[in-house]
């Protein structure tokens, strides 16, 4: 499982470069629009704005593999033991509740703007857009239970030491 997750972030974290350079390119565009005479570029805003959205969540879904989302340092830094593992395992459940609320809504939010297509790319439906939604909240959850696991096995192997 731990390697199957590697790959996915692996992959999650080029996905996430490739959206960011797609959403570079078209703030240069829209700018170089603005400036160069005859230079329109219609469609460079709403693809930077999709491509901001799939960067956001598919950047946070791996800030959780790396345990980089929000957290109180002075009181993870200053808890050993037990009780340490109890604020990390509160931390993982409530991660793997958002990811739940993420999916369960992401999915009604895709399928809703399924039939839309984007305003000046026809051919490209919305709910590409807000498939990044149940998507991010999948990883986060498998993230936050691979982390939880990793933790409770962290503190048994530390329980075991301390015991010999």
């Amino acid at each position: 499982m731990k390697k199957i997750l590697t790959m996915a972030e692996k992959l999650f974290l080029r996905i996430a470069a490739l959206f960011f350079l797609i959403f570079t390119a078209c703030v240069i565009m829209q700018v170089a629009s603005r400036y160069i005479p005859g230079f329109r570029v219609v469609w460079a805003e709403e693809l930077a704005t999709y491509a901001f959205i799939w960067m956001v969540f598919i950047g946070a879904a791996v800030m959780v593999r790396e345990k980089g989302h929000f957290t109180v340092g002075l009181v993870v830094d200053n808890v050993k033991g037990l009780p340490l593992l109890i604020i990390q395992s509160i931390t993982h459940l409530l991660i793997i509740v958002f990811g739940l609320v993420m999916i369960i809504d992401g999915l009604g939010l895709t399928s809703q703007f399924w039939g839309w297509t984007l305003n000046n790319l026809p051919g490209i439906r919305q709910g590409y857009a807000w498939l990044a939604i149940p998507i991010a909240g999948l990883s986060m959850m498998l993230f936050a239970l691979q982390n939880f696991w990793e933790d409770f096995h962290r503190y048994k192997q530390s329980r075991e030491a301390d015991i010999k």
